[in-house]
């Protein structure tokens, strides 16, 4: 979703046309691979070989591209070839020309915050609510409502994401809902997680709080979907929450996210909008 966001914000400011190099998702295996246009109806033209080859000339073969991604080697680039230098926002993306080839996550709102509106369109669901889904749409309407993700599974016990995303939030969990608490009247938090049980024997709201466990496989977009519907937001350290809260659109949402996003000391700064909260 980064990655779109990015590329289409970019898109829009050039007024130039927008494709994708998808190869990667081949060998993609993690949660449901692509889900962009099952999810949210997104058209994603491919950018041919004859596009690649206009862009990027010799190093639209895969292997040349590959080698001068080193950083050792980025005196070959030419400027429409642009990587991701860092984690945080890179300010020379908003001077790239509007024929140039994007790598990179771009996980930084800084990338499209000028398209916000038309981002927050593009990942509109229009499928309709099924039953379950609509009933708990209409309490989330109905009350404070506050969503709370708590992400557990590959995070808790996959060992190479745990080295990267594994961090123990709990203490952040009771901050934050203090923080909410003070800050709203009668708030209701509905709590999201891949790990419902875990979050029933290990978290006790003294509030009015719903335990959201139905959404699994490929049905998992939903849950995203309530979040955004929610309005505040206490995120974990994780994306998939991240933009739950980002879609909500509301001017004085609270959104409450982690100082540690991850278990090393890559710097965050700019993944967080500087109006949301972090504990």
């Amino acid at each position: 979703m980064f990655q779109y966001a990015a590329g289409l914000a970019m898109a829009l400011r050039h007024g130039a046309e927008l494709r994708f190099d998808l190869d990667w998702f081949d060998a993609f295996q993690l949660h449901q691979g692509l889900e962009l246009p099952r999810v949210f109806g997104l058209e994603l033209p491919l950018a041919t070989a004859i596009n690649k080859r206009r862009v990027l000339g010799l190093l639209s073969e895969p292997r040349l591209r590959h080698l001068v991604s080193r950083r050792s080697l980025r005196f070959l680039r030419p400027s429409r070839f642009a990587i991701e230098p860092h984690f945080h926002f890179w300010p020379q993306f908003t001077h790239l020309p509007d024929d140039v080839y994007l790598d990179g996550y771009w996980q930084s709102e800084r990338y499209f915050s000028s398209s916000a509106q038309q981002i927050r369109e593009a990942f509109r669901i229009t499928s309709p609510l099924d039953a379950s889904n609509a009933a708990l749409a209409q309490q989330i309407d109905a009350t404070t409502s506050v969503s709370v993700h708590v992400r557990r599974g590959d995070f808790a016990r996959n060992p190479e994401v745990s080295r990267v995303h594994g961090v123990d939030l709990r203490e952040y969990y009771w901050k934050a809902i203090e923080a909410i608490g003070r800050r709203l009247n009668k708030p209701h938090y509905f709590i999201f997680s891949d790990e419902p049980e875990w979050v029933r024997g290990h978290l006790d709201i003294a509030a009015p709080w719903t335990v959201v466990d139905h959404n699994s496989g490929v049905n998992s977009y939903r849950d995203m979907q309530l979040m955004s519907l929610c309005r505040h937001h206490v995120i974990a350290n994780s994306t998939f929450s991240w933009w739950g809260a980002w879609l909500n659109p509301r001017p004085d949402k609270i959104v409450v996210a982690p100082c540690q996003w991850f278990a090393n000391d890559t710097p965050t700064d700019d993944l967080i909008p500087a109006t949301w909260i972090r504990l």
